[in-house]
């Protein structure tokens, strides 16, 4: 049970954070298309993101280990 609630709260995290990231980049898309300053935003989100996702993934080893990775022999 402890799992199926770590990854609803992993993609609760994902899609609260993914969601308004990919919304400011829309907005700035319209308003100056692929300049600048979209690119500098979306390498800034991207850096948040995989900040975040490996930090999840991190913590998901430190609490599960190698639960479902173990090869049956």
């Amino acid at each position: 049970m402890w799992i199926l609630g770590f990854v609803v709260w992993r993609a609760w995290l994902f899609a609260k954070y993914g969601v308004p990231a990919a919304l400011v980049l829309w907005l700035i898309y319209l308003a100056q298309g692929w300049s600048v300053l979209f690119w500098i935003v979306a390498a800034v989100i991207g850096c948040v993101g995989l900040g975040m996702a490996l930090a999840v993934s991190e913590f998901r080893a430190r609490e599960f280990g190698d639960l479902g990775r173990e090869r049956i022999r």
